[in-house]
């Protein structure tokens, strides 16, 4: 287990790279979290300086938990990272592609919590979180692959720096989630024009909102829960997509709308 002070200067670290946009290098040993517990002390170590920094979360991502992102990334399980409030748009979104460093496309079907989620001594399923849901919308998650060699690094250092996170593009949001059959409904990626991939809102462990009570009982856990107002991300139903500059990226889910970039 990592003291404190390791936790802080993982923390303070990784904060100052990302605001650097710069790619990181080999994590130092003293630092560098040897399993899940170490990483999401050093993840709340990081959300807790933002806050500091008046730099909210306003919401969170849950990563791997379709089988194209499980096969991309090697890592079988779900994992969790923080979003900030400011790096919520909506779409269509115009943003410098100097704001990034190497970014990615990710497809999903994200949520808008309605009310607070308690933490459940049973545990949540599809069902029973679902009345916490106040609207749907097809979203792009602005992922950044920003390490020097991503095939050096462990699952507990992706978690630590918020599992890819960056930013987040919103569609429109639906009221009416509850005449929707969001496990069958198809999302496709487009960046410049191009085809990138499709998926299904069932590979998303089921259903979206499976993976929604996972991370409600995931947050249970750490001694969080899900807030009035989360944007929740629910994970990528198309391989993430490099995108460069000058590119339109479209994600869309059909029947749902979609989320639209450009990098300039």
């Amino acid at each position: 287990m990592m003291n404190p002070e390791q936790v802080e200067a993982a923390a303070v670290q990784l904060i100052a790279d990302r605001e650097a946009n710069r790619l990181m290098g080999h994590w130092p040993d003293t630092w560098r979290p040897a399993n899940t517990d170490d990483a999401y002390a050093i993840q709340d170590g990081v959300h807790a300086k933002r806050a500091d920094a008046g730099q909210d979360l306003g919401g969170w991502k849950i990563g791997c938990t379709t089988p194209v992102m499980q096969e991309m990334l090697g890592i079988a399980s779900p994992c969790v990272g923080g979003v900030l409030a400011a790096d919520i748009h909506p779409s269509p979104l115009t943003a410098s592609f100097d704001q990034f460093t190497s970014p990615l496309a990710e497809c999903e079907i994200a949520v808008r919590l309605g009310a607070d989620v308690p933490a459940s001594g049973s545990g949540y399923d599809r069902d029973t979180v679902a009345p916490y849901v106040d609207t749907v919308m097809a979203a792009m998650e602005i992922a950044e692959d920003r390490y020097q060699d991503r095939s050096e690094r462990t699952v507990a250092e992706f978690i630590a720096d918020d599992f890819f996170q960056k930013a987040v593009v919103l569609g429109a949001e639906r009221t009416d989630w509850q005449r929707l059959d969001l496990a069958a409904m198809t999302g496709t990626t487009h960046v410049g024009g191009e085809f990138r991939g499709r998926g299904k809102g069932s590979d998303v462990m089921g259903h979206p909102f499976a993976a929604l009570a996972w991370l409600a009982d995931h947050l249970a856990g750490r001694g969080k829960h899900l807030r009035k107002g989360d944007i929740v991300l629910t994970g990528s139903v198309v391989i993430a997509t490099p995108i460069g500059r000058g590119e339109e990226t479209t994600c869309a889910i059909e029947g749902l709308g979609e989320a639209r970039l450009l990098l300039t």
